[in-house]
């Protein structure tokens, strides 16, 4: 008869094993508490915050260095676009409308920097004081304001042969009282400075260049008071020029 009744084994845990359920793996096992994840929450809005406003100011910059770009392009073209006609004597005065409006006759041609800020924004009769809509990119929305405009100058049979033009280019958001200052392009945040003032100012003399009278014209524009004998030999030659001879 078998005495030996049998016993449960109980066996012993390796060396370097712990339990599952010991406090040490129970330890292992959890995840971030509650004040973790607001701590880290926290830290995240800090640093969020702490860069935002150095983003918005970078982005505003870019766009406003982008916006001045395309308006001085703007502005060069329509000075290249008129110095063209005027140095290949294309105006006649049958065409003399397209040049840039003029100023009023007694604008000296030294202030032609200082001339008047427009007074009115669209499209309209043509005037020294208007600045007409352009569409830049050609998408069909209006994206600047031009104002084109000259003095008088030295006018031969109803035909300007020479005088200063100005060009200011305005963003598209332009309102109330204009000034002539250029805008700021320091790093902004907004668009007050775009609203009232140009992106580009640009200012020049034109003259014509291919004809007989041209060196005459331009040397009486520069000196309307002097006599014929006054107005300077011609270079390299010691002489003056014909038309600029008294009879």
């Amino acid at each position: 008869m078998i005495s030996n009744p049998l016993r449960p084994r109980v066996f012993a845990p390796q060396p370097g094993l712990k339990a599952a359920n010991s406090p040490g793996a129970q330890a292992q096992q959890q995840g971030f508490s509650l004040i973790e994840c607001l701590v880290a929450i926290i830290m995240v809005a800090l640093v969020t915050s702490a860069i935002a406003p150095a983003l918005v100011i970078s982005v505003a910059t870019r766009v406003h260095s982008q916006k001045a770009d395309q308006a001085l392009a703007l502005a060069q073209r329509e000075i290249e676009r008129t110095r063209v006609l005027v140095e290949r004597g294309d105006i006649t005065a049958a065409t003399v409308a397209t040049l840039p409006p003029p100023l009023a006759a007694d604008f000296a041609d030294a202030n032609i920097n200082a001339a008047p800020a427009p007074t009115t924004l669209g499209t309209g009769a043509a005037s020294a004081t208007r600045a007409v809509p352009i569409d830049f990119n050609d998408d069909g929305d209006d994206d600047f304001f031009v104002q084109r405009y000259r003095t008088r100058g030295q006018v031969v049979d109803g035909v300007p042969v020479a005088f200063a033009m100005g060009v200011r280019v305005y963003d598209r958001s332009a309102t109330g009282v204009l000034s002539i200052e250029p805008a700021s392009l320091v790093m902004t945040s907004n668009e007050a400075g775009r609203r009232t003032r140009p992106l580009a100012s640009l200012y020049t003399t034109m003259a014509t260049s291919n004809q007989g009278e041209s060196l005459c014209n331009l040397n009486t524009y520069l000196k309307p008071n002097a006599l014929p004998d006054q107005i300077g030999p011609l270079p390299d030659t010691g002489r003056l020029p014909d038309v600029c001879s008294s009879p």
